[in-house]
């Protein structure tokens, strides 16, 4: 229960900083103009899969210090 809580945080927390992170990098400019539909999703979807990745990071820490 306590894992679903800590991924469910970090997951919602490194989500919106690698949002902001990737707003800050202005990837737009890699895309054709006026394509707002595929900026903002590929901001999602980059975003998304980052959060997921350091979040099962920060599991996998939180596992290892139960164990010692």
């Amino acid at each position: 229960m306590i894992e679903y809580i800590i991924y469910i945080t970090s997951m919602l927390t490194f989500f919106f900083i690698n949002l902001r992170i990737l707003q800050a990098l202005h990837i737009e400019n890699k895309f054709e103009k006026m394509k707002l539909w595929e900026i903002k999703t590929a901001y999602f979807m980059i975003a998304l899969i980052g959060a997921h990745i350091l979040s099962d990071m920060i599991l996998k820490i939180a596992s290892f210090s139960e164990l010692l």
